[in-house]
């Protein structure tokens, strides 16, 4: 006896993107593209487990046992309240 394997359909494709979905400012859209050049992803081991985690700018936390590292270990200066725009 034969037992037989069902395969799993492909997704869907996304639908297009509508005209009535807000396109972003090119200012944000440069801040934004800006920001995320300065990220950098880097690597660890945790700090109570030792499993092999990863994380931006050397703030890290541990999807296996919940550890974090505290913020000040990171390699950027973390932005302030004033950094951000209020409006």
């Amino acid at each position: 006896m034969t037992k037989s394997r069902k395969t799993a359909e492909p997704a869907p494709a996304p639908e297009p993107a509508s005209a009535s979905e807000p396109v972003p400012c090119p200012d944000v859209a440069a801040t934004a593209a800006a920001f995320l050049d300065g990220q950098q992803i880097t690597t660890t081991q945790c700090g109570l487990c030792g499993t092999e985690i990863a994380g931006v700018n050397g703030r890290y936390s541990c999807g296996v046992c919940g550890w974090t590292n505290p913020w000040w270990e990171g390699t950027s200066t973390l932005p302030g309240a004033t950094d951000y725009d209020q409006g």
